[in-house]
């Protein structure tokens, strides 16, 4: 059998599209640790066969990736989303920041994206994940230290992993953000 190579988007595609609460792995088989903690997140048993045995297992148990790897396309339309207010912060709240995530893993993607919005303020904020934030309208800044970037509608700025940031409006912004990985929360 083959070696195979399963990261954390393997996992959450094995998942939906085989159904199974068990995956087998073979004696070469490699699992990338965001991976296996993904497993344990979503209830995943992991099972390694060892060398000169192999786990009983039902026919079709052993999930292998799919055939067709390519997720189903989706659209959002940005004119029915319902944005929710986000966070308990004070600067937060003081700026009515809302928000909604409108693609997840759960559609089968390695990236996320929603849509913002913040008025007449700001707030704090640390990225463990790479984001893209497309301004479709008003101003919005991006603080680190004494750096500051700004955009208008239909600029394009990207913060790092790691950047510990102020996201801040003097007007109100709405903007689509797009992360790496998915699960940004």
């Amino acid at each position: 059998m083959p070696r195979l190579f399963f990261t954390a988007e393997d996992v959450i595609r094995l998942i939906r599209s085989h159904g199974s609460d068990t995956l087998v792995l073979g004696v070469e088989d490699v699992l990338t640790a965001e991976a296996e903690e993904q497993a344990e997140r979503l209830g995943l048993k992991i099972v390694r066969e060892t060398p000169g045995t192999s786990p009983h297992v039902s026919p079709g148990e052993r999930m292998i990736p799919n055939p067709s790897p390519i997720p189903k396309l989706l659209a959002v339309r940005g004119r029915e989303v319902k944005l929710e207010a986000f966070g308990e912060q004070a600067d937060a709240r003081a700026a009515k920041v809302q928000l909604k995530d409108v693609i997840t893993s759960e559609a089968g993607s390695p990236i996320a994206a929603g849509y913002m919005t913040l008025d007449h303020g700001g707030f704090k904020w640390k990225l463990d994940y790479d984001e893209i934030d497309v301004i479709l309208e008003g101003e919005l800044e991006i603080i680190r230290g004494s750096e500051i970037i700004r955009g208008g509608a239909g600029d394009i700025l990207y913060i790092p992993k790691g950047a510990e940031i102020e996201f801040r409006t003097p007007t109100q912004v709405r903007f689509v953000y797009i992360t790496y990985p998915a699960d940004w929360q």
